[in-house]
C-alpha cells in the first residue's frame, strides 16, 4: 500500500470515529445532571446499594449503558474488569439528550427491565421531570413532587435533581 493510500485510510478512519463519537457524546447539561444524580443518590440510597456512573451490561437482546446505575454495594475486589458486565443493575437512570424522544427512552427502559433491571427512571432536563418505568409496565411522570422506591432510605424530591445548590 502506498503511503498516500495509507494516509487516506487513516483520515477516513478518524472521520468515522469523530462522527460516531459526536452521536454518543452527552451535552454539558447531561453531564451536570448525571453528577447531580450521583450526589443525591449517595445521600439517599440505603447503605447496601451504590450508584455508579455509566456501566455497560449485557441485556437480553443488546448491550445497555445507563447514565446512572444502582447495584448492591460490594468491595471492588469482587468486580470483574470486563467491557460489558453480565449482571444488570437493580435500578437504572437515563437522561434524555437533544434528539432523543421519551418514546425511544421508554423502549430502552423496557428492554433493560426485560433484562433484569427492576426500575428505570427517565430524566427530562427540558421540563425538569422524571418518568418512572417499572417491571409492572407502569409509567408515571413526576414533576415537582417526590419519588420513592425500595432503594431509597427516604423519598427524593424531584426538584433536588435540578437544583444548583447541592454540595
Amino acid at each position: 500500500m502506498a503511503a498516500e493510500e495509507y494516509d487516506d485510510d487513516i483520515l477516513e478512519l478518524d472521520y468515522q470515529l469523530e462522527d460516531e463519537e459526536d452521536d454518543e457524546m452527552p451535552t454539558r447539561i447531561h453531564g451536570w445532571l448525571q453528577f447531580q444524580l450521583l450526589l443525591v443518590l449517595r445521600t439517599l440510597l440505603h447503605d447496601h446499594y451504590k450508584a455508579t456512573p455509566p456501566v455497560s451490561f449485557k441485556g437480553l437482546t443488546q448491550r445497555y449503558t445507563p447514565d446512572v446505575s444502582v447495584y448492591h454495594a460490594a468491595p471492588k475486589t469482587l468486580f470483574i474488569n470486563s467491557a460489558v458486565d453480565d449482571m444488570p443493575p437493580l435500578f437504572a437512570i437515563e437522561i434524555i439528550s437533544p434528539g432523543q424522544t421519551i418514546g425511544a427512552m421508554i423502549k430502552k427502559c423496557e428492554g433493560m427491565i426485560a433484562s433484569g433491571v427492576e426500575e428505570c427512571w427517565i430524566v427530562e432536563p427540558a421540563n425538569e421531570t422524571v418518568t418512572v418505568c417499572t417491571k409492572e409496565r407502569r409509567y408515571v411522570r413526576h414533576e415537582g413532587e417526590v419519588i420513592s422506591n425500595r432503594f431509597l432510605r427516604e423519598p427524593l424530591l424531584i426538584d433536588a435533581i435540578f437544583r444548583d445548590d447541592i454540595q
